[in-house]
């Protein structure tokens, strides 16, 4: 009888790696977009939003003015995707369409004072959340975890995802 031998990859080969990053990053993932945490990390000022409104408020607020066709290129959609949420952002009062002062026949999209409040008050409610989660971390353990994360979504925001760089940093604290 031959005995097969069966190589177990280790924890820290390529391979490895990448399977343990993939099932942390589908569980954060799930986390994240379970109702009941969606609510906590948004808190009472995103709670009317859907995903993709807060998705697309975040980057106008970060990263505006800009073009309709600017944000759906920035998410890497068709611009007939983000017409419907983005009306209902502008019915909500919290973006606005603008004349483009370097093309009078253009408009862009700005977020309002209260769709800089309402973003600023979802990142500092879930920021709060992301707090008391790591509170029993050491320091140092969560200024490590708070680079490499920042690294990591840096790293992903510039692969050739046909996806904008624009959407990196800003978009990438709590894009949920």
């Amino acid at each position: 009888m031959v005995e097969e031998t069966t190589q177990r990859a280790k924890p820290d080969e390529p391979e490895e790696v990448g399977k343990r990053v993939l099932a942390g990053v589908t569980q954060i993932v799930r986390w994240a977009t379970r109702g009941d945490v969606r609510r906590r990390l948004l808190g009472a000022s995103g709670r009317e939003l859907s995903v993709v409104e807060v998705d697309l408020l975040r980057t106008v607020a970060a990263h505006g003015p800009m073009r309709v066709s600017e944000l759906a290129e920035a998410k890497g959609v068709d611009k007939s995707t983000v017409v419907p949420p983005v009306k209902r952002l502008e019915e909500r009062g919290v973006l606005e369409r603008r004349p483009d002062p370097r093309d009078r026949r253009g408009v862009l999209l700005v977020a309002t004072a209260r769709g800089r409040r309402v973003r600023r008050d979802m990142d500092a409610v879930g920021a709060a959340v992301f707090d008391e989660i790591l509170h029993s971390w050491p320091a140092e353990d969560r200024r490590t975890l708070a680079a490499l994360l920042e690294r990591f979504t840096r790293d992903l925001a510039e692969r050739p995802t046909g996806r904008s760089p624009a959407t990196s940093s800003a978009d990438a604290e709590l894009d949920l």
